[in-house]
This record gives C-alpha cells, structure tokens and sequence, in this order.
C-alpha cells in the first residue's frame, strides 16, 4: 500500500494533483463501501448457514442419544453440517476455497444433554484484495436436550397361535422388551412414557381383575368363603383365568364403559366333593377362547408389561378389530380410573402434555374378515380424527391384510413393511426415534 500512499502525496502538490487525488479517494471509498457490502454480506450469510447447520446437527445428535456410539454421532453431526454447507461456495479473492467447517460434539447420558460446536472460517474478497481484512472465524454452540416423550402407548400385538406357529411370536416379544428398555435412561421432565398392551387372539378379552364389569348377577358368589369348601386357586377369583364377550350392538364396537353396559361373562366355577373332608373343591373351567394373557392398562412401570411380555403365548386366532376396540379402551378419557382407581390415567384426548400413540403389530390375517376388517378401519379412523398417533408394522402380514394396515396407519411415514426379525427391531428402533423428544436449551 506504500506505493499508493506515495503517489497520492505527489497528486496532490499542485491543482490538477489536488483534482486527481480527490477522484482517487472518492473511488477508493466507493470500492471500500462495495468490499466492505460483499464481504459483509458473504459474513451474514455464512453466520446464518452456521447458526442452521449446528442447530440441525445438535437435533439429530440428540435424536439419536441412545441409539448410536459416541463416534458414530459425531459422524452424524459432522455429516449433518456439511450437508448445509455442500452447495455453498466460500470463495477467496485468490479462488481458493475456505476450509469445511469443524465440528465437536460434547454428551452427557445421565442429563441427556447434547452440546454441538462448529467453527467456520469466512474468507474475504475484495477487502483482502486491498490488503485490510484476513479471514474471518465464526462459531456457533447449540445445546439440545433428549428427553423421554410425556405420552400413552399402547403396544396391541398379533399374540396369535399362528403368529407363535411361525415363530414371528418370539421375535415379536423380545423386540417389543427392547423397545421398552430403550426407555429405561431417558431423562423425563412430566410423566413420561407409559405403557399399556393388548394380545391379540380370539374376541374374548381377559380383563381380570375387574369382576365389576360383568353383567350384573353373573358374577359367582356361591364359592368360599361365602359357602364352606376348598378352592384350586389361590387368592380373589377375579385373578384368575377369565374372560369377557363382545357386548351387542354398539357398545361392542365403541369405547362405551362398563357403567353404559357391561361385558357378558366367559366363566365357569365348577366343584366336586373331596371324599375325605366331604365339603366341596372348586375349580375354573374356562373355555379354551379364553387366553390366558391380560390386558395390560396405562402404567407408569414398566417393569408389568416386561412381565407380560416374557410370558405371551400364542392363542387364538386373529381379531384385530376387537384388539384396536381395547386399545382404544385403554387410551379412552372415558375409562379414566376405570382400570385403576384413582388413576388420572387415561388423560383427554389432545392432552396439551400427554399425546397418545398406538404401536399395532401383525403378522396373520383376521379369522373373521367380514366383521373385524370393517371394525379394524372404524376404530382407526376414530382414534386418528382423536388425535392418537397409530404406528403399524406389518411383518409378514396377508396381502389384503397389508392394505387394511397401511390405511390404519397415521400416514405412510407410520407404517413399515418388514420381513424379518432384523428389520423388526428395526422398524421399531424407527419408531422410538421418532416418538424422542429433543428441546433445545437457553
């Protein structure tokens, strides 16, 4: 710059010099104005594009806390901010082009907490070229919380003899424990996610303990201790294997309470005298439509459900409608403290904290098509227009099957198509991404 400093004296020693240095200086601004406009325009454009990048990066690291390795996050973030940063060209005077931005990534487990760093170096261009300004550094820090999401799920499983035939039943269950297990270390800030499941197999349904929903008078009261005699159970005959009916009309396929109209009871208390003592044993003779799995309502432990689970065997044939009827029971407002006394569980649809998802896993097709495709797609699209999000993962499912399940689903996003145990675990893996709640902090 000497140089032009130097000529700028000499100009201005007579008139004309004096005339020339003005014109000299005035272009001199006006070019500094136009570097000063593009550089600062490429800064502000640049500071944005980070701001973006490192925001999306702390999202999708956090998305995935629980799902991916340390290093296979910072791949992910790193992946994440040169993907933003793919199509924009950071151009020096000289051509060169400035270096991709860096990124660091710092997680802590127990909070859930996920920080994301990036530098970016902001080349100048005319300002560089006029010798005043050297590359710019920018950095941008987001901090972004995974947390569990505050919901209802209801896991309705195609629980099946088939499904057990098959062995999908095993994969099922297993797959269904991890997902759950998932869970376990999120960090949660209200309720959290609670847990509720319905096996699929037959129409009867086991809803034990709750002898109050029978049909009034139906319920026996003629065994100990209420007569002298001994019982092959032990504990409340309410515990026991038994089921429910469908009810008639449209209490059978709605989510109307037992105080509306109560289930018809699927149980037979039988007895014998013992030819020692002489008074009577009693026992239960249930029909085998009657499996010997419960329905599990909203819990806040898991620890039920992971019980159930481990122990589901296969039964019946397959009724999804009447599995989705008592899904939709399970998440109803209108049961609340149904299930559990005093539980403010179920919560109102549209809860502003608490959403209600359904996860519905099949592999067979209904036994009864005629009644249960027709019900299947009523209570689906009953719970959708109630704001339930319904996942469905169809494993191997009938063809006619498969059309009825994708209809079910929320949209297209929500249903997956898989065929073996791998893209099972899969699927729901998928699923427990997108359910995870992320919040940024500050």
């Amino acid at each position: 710059m000497w140089w032009l400093f130097r000529n700028l004296r000499n100009l201005g020693r007579d008139t004309e010099g004096a005339a020339a240095l003005i014109f000299t200086l005035a272009v001199l601004i006006v070019l500094g104005v136009a570097a000063f406009s593009v550089d600062a325009a490429r800064f502000f454009a640049v500071k944005s594009r980070l701001s973006i990048a490192t925001e999306m990066a702390a999202v999708a690291a956090a998305k995935n806390l629980n799902f991916l390795s340390e290093s296979e996050l910072n791949t992910l973030a790193s992946e994440t901010v040169a993907a933003t940063f793919r199509r924009m060209k950071l151009l020096s005077f000289s051509g060169a082009v400035a270096a991709s931005p860096t990124v660091s990534l710092a997680i802590n487990t127990t909070t859930g907490n996920v920080t994301v760093t990036v530098d970016a170096l902001v080349p100048t261009t005319m300002l560089s070229f006029v010798g005043f300004l050297d590359d710019v550094s920018l950095r941008e820090t987001v901090t972004t919380r995974q947390v569990m999401p505050d919901a209802e799920l209801v896991m309705i499983l195609d629980s099946s003899a088939e499904m057990g035939t098959l062995g999908k039943l095993a994969d099922l269950t297993a797959t269904a424990q991890n997902f759950m297990t998932l869970f376990g270390s999120f960090a949660f800030e209200n309720s959290g996610l609670q847990f509720g499941l319905v096996p699929v197999g037959n129409t009867l349904a086991n809803v034990a303990p709750h002898s109050d929903w029978v049909v009034d008078g139906a319920w026996p009261i003629n065994i100990p201790p209420n007569v002298p005699g001994t019982t092959a159970w032990g504990g409340d005959l309410a515990e026991q294997r038994w089921c429910v009916d469908v009810r008639t009309g449209a209490a059978g396929v709605t989510d109307l309470t037992p105080g509306t109209e109560k289930f018809p009871l699927i149980l037979e208390v039988s007895s014998e005298l013992d030819p020692v003592t002489g008074i009577p044993h009693f026992s239960v003779t249930t029909t085998a439509d009657c499996r010997p799995d419960r329905i599990m309502p909203i819990s806040n432990s898991s620890a039920g459900i992971s019980a159930a689970l481990a122990t589901l065997s296969g039964h019946g044939t397959t009724s999804l409608g009447r599995g989705m009827a008592w899904g939709e029971r399970i998440l109803s407002p209108l049961w609340q403290s149904l299930w559990e006394i005093g539980s403010t569980s179920p919560v109102a649809y549209n809860d502003p904290i608490t959403g209600k998802i359904i996860v519905l896993t099949v592999g067979t097709g209904n036994a009864d098509p005629g009644v249960e495709n027709i019900l299947l797609g009523d209570v689906c699209s009953r719970l959708k227009s109630n704001g339930v999000t319904i996942y469905v993962v169809d494993y191997l499912a009938p063809t006619a099957t498969s059309t009825l399940l994708s209809a079910c689903a929320t949209t297209v996003g929500h249903y997956f198509r898989v065929e073996t145990a791998s893209e099972l675990s899969d699927a729901f893996f998928t699923i427990a991404k997108f359910i995870t709640v992320v919040r940024l902090n500050g």
